[in-house]
Formats: C-alpha cells, structure tokens, sequence
C-alpha cells in the first residue's frame, strides 16, 4: 500500500510474473478511515513501524 500526502491510497496485488500490479486508486484520512478504489472501506486498527493492521468491511 501507498498512502500519498493528498490523501490518495494505492494498494497493489501481485501481478503477472509476479510484479506488483495498481488497483483503483482509493482515498484515507488522518483518522484511519480508508476507502478502497472498489467500494470497500477499512479502518487501521493498529500501526507499528513494521505492521500495518486494518479491519477491511466489503
């Protein structure tokens, strides 16, 4: 996942030969809210420097 300072979230999928593939781009807030590009949301839940956990909804 990419979180740009615009507020935009990329989140890539393992792609053709195993290369890192963009989805729909999506959006987050300073609150941990995010909103995937293909209509689900999430909520990070829990950050450390190494682990990022967030409870997706669909």
């Amino acid at each position: 996942m990419e979180f740009g300072p615009d507020g935009t979230l990329i989140e890539y999928a393992i792609g053709r030969g195993d290369a890192p593939e963009a989805r729909p781009a999506g959006r987050w807030d300073a609150s941990g809210r995010l909103d995937r590009g293909s209509g689900s949301t999430g909520q990070i839940v829990k950050s450390e420097p190494d682990r990022l956990e967030i409870n997706w909804q669909n």
